[in-house]
């Protein structure tokens, strides 16, 4: 998906004769991005050399290697079932990946008043651990940890915000909470974010997206919206 993106952004350009040094700009899905910053600024990251980047299957056998470790937590079953290792680490898996792209402090899964959800934050922050101890990055956390290196690096977030002079995001309706939050931080006081999107075609809700995101758009900008 990235590489067609800068095909076609390359082909545009050449044919306006509008010369332009593509690795100047940001193109990509947002996951190719994220993980772009994270690479680019690797220093203020936990990320060590040679990072391991799970896709979907990796990642549920990392759990289902692990599965021992999660069954020993409270009330962990209201999370994970009674079934075989291997059905509980992919209901693990599925719940892990929920929380993250929903950009879901564990603290604030630990103080609900649902067991189940306490239980999601034991897991939560134990997973967390194990990816930290193997160097092990999924891809839920891409952004999850591009998210934490804006918020927390703030000298990066500026040096960005001062390399990005406009952002643009197609499929809007297909975006999640996480990503919302990211864009949040990359747009400068001048709201240099153009959306693109339709409700009615909203894909992507299984990995946490949300229409929400494209109906209330306006919103966020006071009226200034256009």
């Amino acid at each position: 998906a990235a590489r067609e993106l800068i095909t076609r952004v390359s082909n545009r350009l050449n044919e306006i004769g509008v010369r332009f040094n593509l690795n100047e700009m940001y193109i990509g899905t947002f996951h190719s991005i994220c993980l772009r910053l994270l690479e680019d600024h690797q220093e203020f990251t936990r990320l060590k050399r040679n990072y391991t980047l799970f896709d979907q299957f990796d990642q549920q056998y990392f759990l289902y290697q692990r599965i021992w470790d999660y069954r020993k937590l409270p009330d962990v079953e209201l999370v994970i079932g009674e079934g075989s290792p291997w059905s509980q680490s992919e209901q693990l898996l599925k719940w892990l990946n929920k929380v993250t792209e929903e950009a879901i402090d564990p603290l604030t899964l630990a103080s609900a008043r649902d067991r189940e959800v306490q239980a999601l934050s034991w897991c939560r922050v134990l997973y967390q651990m194990q990816l930290a101890d193997h160097n092990a990055l999924d891809f839920a956390n891409i952004q999850a940890e591009a998210l934490r290196l804006l918020t927390e690096q703030p000298a990066v977030l500026t040096k960005l915000r001062g390399q990005l002079r406009y952002l643009m995001v197609d499929e809007y309706q297909d975006t999640n909470t996480i990503q919302e939050r990211i864009l949040s931080l990359l747009m400068s006081d001048t709201h240099n974010l153009c959306v693109v999107g339709d409700d009615d075609q909203g894909l992507y809700r299984f990995r946490g997206a949300t229409i929400r995101n494209i109906l209330e758009f306006p919103q966020q900008f006071n009226g200034q919206c256009q």
